[in-house]
């Protein structure tokens, strides 16, 4: 973009609305190489808190950005004001660097900085300052309004990571608790004297270090249920053998293959309640089994702690949302002096059961100002109890019209009451 007459606001906006029509992953690009002249620089990067699934994009040396993390701009973003670009020395990577930070305010978002990293020293020009600030507020405020309508592949990516992201934080608990519960429990065994204990405790981690690189190592998809069951059964081993509590383990009739995120979250669930099961300090035994058909895999775990668990817990919620996360349910029944079952049903035809709401497009802001509409509110009032702006209520409206297909607020409000959103609180970001 070394052809750009910054003498000319029509080739500044110019350059501009080429950045701004960029795909979503070339945007930083573009701009790393419009504001060179402004600023030069070996590298670039944003932290933009209101993209869920990647808030954090680089471009320029390898040297430069190899080793940057979300982690140091988050740290930035508090020491840079808003509406005046500063610079100075920042560590970025684990190595101080010479930077020009830029932050702007986002409507109905968290904000952005963008960073350009070994500056020049000395201060920056008034002029190239005010004109980097502007440039910026303007792509943050695109940005913003490609967040909150995204185009179907990049909201079907956002999903994806989301999902995906769920899945390897609840293998990644599930994995570190058992190793942890089986270290304990081989330490604290009356059957092992101190050496023994240690070595045991030893092995236990110098297998557990090795199984995370395997699974790393897996193709997530080659899944069946009865494989990720006895690799369930092998990772519970050690506290079987340790252990004083007895469990026992009922792998699944048939060995079909199941949609990956439905093994492991019925992996992860079993994983959680056998563990819960194992803190209860009456429980004698924990029995686990999978059932699998044509149409559903149900994981049951039983104990028999003879005291009540609440449905509420923080395990409950916790079981709760590993099975959301793989379109599952789970229901607890505990009975006082017999016991508590868990089970998890995970349907295997969610395509034909489960079926679509027409809000299901909605970003979560506009899900919030279409339950105001649902009350009758005027915008001046839903942008008084949503803390933002009369414009972006109009803004989020507009975009809620064309996204339900409909002419009118009340037509709106008429398919989210039908939708039952109108029963339920607003969700929030």
């Amino acid at each position: 973009m070394s052809d750009i007459d910054w003498s000319s606001p029509a080739s500044v906006m110019s350059a501009i609305a080429d950045v701004q029509r960029a795909p979503l992953g070339d945007v930083l690009h573009r701009l790393s190489a419009l504001v060179e002249p402004l600023v030069p620089h070996t590298a670039a990067a944003q932290l933009t808190g209101f993209c869920g699934h990647s808030p954090l994009k680089t471009t320029g040396t390898d040297e430069a950005i190899e080793a940057l993390t979300s982690t140091d701009l988050g740290r930035l973003a508090s020491q840079i004001p808003v509406g005046a670009p500063w610079r100075g020395k920042a560590l970025l990577g684990g190595a101080e660097r010479a930077i020009t930070a830029v932050a702007a305010t986002a409507s109905d978002g968290d904000g952005s900085l963008l960073v350009l990293i070994d500056t020049p020293a000395g201060p920056l020009p008034s002029a190239s300052g005010e004109l980097l600030q502007s440039i910026w507020d303007l792509v943050t405020a695109h940005l913003l309004h490609r967040a909150l309508d995204p185009e179907p592949e990049q909201l079907a990516r956002s999903r994806a990571a989301s999902g995906e992201r769920q899945r390897v934080t609840a293998e990644l608990t599930s994995s570190y608790a058992v190793t942890l519960t089986a270290l304990l429990a081989t330490l604290r065994a009356r059957s092992l004297g101190d050496a023994a204990a240690r070595q045991a405790a030893t092995d236990l981690a110098a297998s557990a270090l090795i199984d995370l690189r395997r699974t790393a190592q897996e193709d997530p998809a080659d899944s069946n249920a009865r494989r990720v069951f006895e690799d369930l059964t092998d990772e519970l081993s050690p506290i079987r053998r340790y252990s004083d509590v007895r469990l026992s383990l009922r792998p699944p009739e048939t060995a079909r293959p199941v949609p990956s995120e439905t093994a492991y979250a019925a992996r992860s669930v079993t994983l959680t309640a056998v563990l819960d099961a194992f803190t209860q300090d009456t429980v004698q035994r924990v029995h686990a089994g999978w059932h699998l058909t044509d149409h559903a895999l149900t994981v049951t775990v039983r104990d028999d702690s003879p005291g009540a668990r609440s449905d509420t817990s923080i395990t409950a919620r916790r079981l709760h949302q590993i099975a959301a996360a793989a379109g599952g349910e789970v229901a607890l029944d505990t009975e006082p002096e017999w016991g508590t079952t868990i089970t998890a049903t995970f349907s295997l035809n969610p395509a034909e059961t489960a079926a679509q709401s027409p809000l299901d497009g909605l970003a979560p802001r506009e899900l919030d100002v279409l339950t105001s509409l649902t009350q009758g509110l005027s915008n001046r009032t839903i942008a008084e109890e949503l803390h933002i702006g009369e414009t972006t209520v109009k803004f989020h409206v507009r975009n809620i019209l064309k996204k339900l297909t409909v002419s009118s607020r009340g037509q709106a409000a008429a398919l989210a009451r039908d939708a039952g959103l109108g029963l339920t609180p607003s969700r929030h970001p």
